[in-house]
């Protein structure tokens, strides 16, 4: 996907202080849709489509935090990332953002390079989202990520690898000391029950029938069940 397909909405009502990121913006992303007006803003993402949206925390009359919840609540079919920027870091105001629903709250606004980093590190996780959404089970061992039909799951590192080693060898069953040898580096892990501890946190996340397993073989993946 070129820069030229990304569309980056800005709702601010003091914008002004924003021109010289946007400029930048605008130099590695052209699609860059700048509003002051609540209605203006509301019509233009539900017709089009929209990547990532940055609201001021302070919009008036409607604060970001209401904006956000409106935004959720019309569930746009871009689905775009949310971002609330303000220079204040009281915990609350943060607290308050991502129980609305934002993806994230920055300080870093009026700061060209760091939003232009921003930027491609946020496009780069949603070109993931959009690619994996249609697939039942993909794998992100970067960030520990296991998608499940599109949506994030994260996994302590111990548990994604486990379920990492199942998936990629679906017609195998490792036994326990094999997943002890391969995962822990020490085949003594086995005689625990901490592989089976284990597998039970993975089944209470994808069900129980995710994972296979029979006396004497030990545990594989459910092919039936991840399509």
């Amino acid at each position: 996907m070129s820069n030229n397909s990304y569309s980056i909405v800005f709702f601010d009502n003091l914008i002004s202080k924003m021109f010289k990121t946007i400029d930048l913006i605008k130099n590695t992303y052209p699609n860059v849709f700048i509003f002051n007006q609540e209605k203006e803003f509301f019509d233009f993402i539900e017709n089009e489509k929209c990547d990532i949206i940055f609201l001021n925390l302070d919009l008036l009359p409607n604060d970001a935090i209401l904006i956000t919840k409106e935004i959720n609540l019309r569930k746009l079919d871009s689905k775009p990332f949310i971002i609330i920027y303000s220079n204040k870091q009281d915990d609350f105001a943060q607290e308050f953002a991502f129980n609305s629903g934002a993806d994230s709250f920055i300080n870093f606004h009026e700061k060209p390079g760091v939003m232009i980093l921003f930027l491609k590190n946020l496009l780069k996780r949603r070109i993931k989202l959009i690619s994996t959404s249609k697939k039942e089970i993909v794998l992100d061992d970067e960030q520990l990520l296991i998608f499940n039909k599109g949506i994030p799951i994260q996994l302590p590192r111990k548990e994604f690898k486990v379920f990492e080693l199942l998936y990629n060898t679906p017609d195998k069953f490792f036994s326990k000391t094999e997943i002890a040898g391969l995962i822990w580096l020490d085949e003594s892990v086995a005689n625990k029950r901490t592989i089976d501890v284990h597998i039970y946190n993975i089944r209470q996340f994808f069900g129980k029938r995710i994972i296979q397993s029979q006396k004497g073989k030990g545990y594989r993946i459910n092919k039936k069940v991840i399509g």
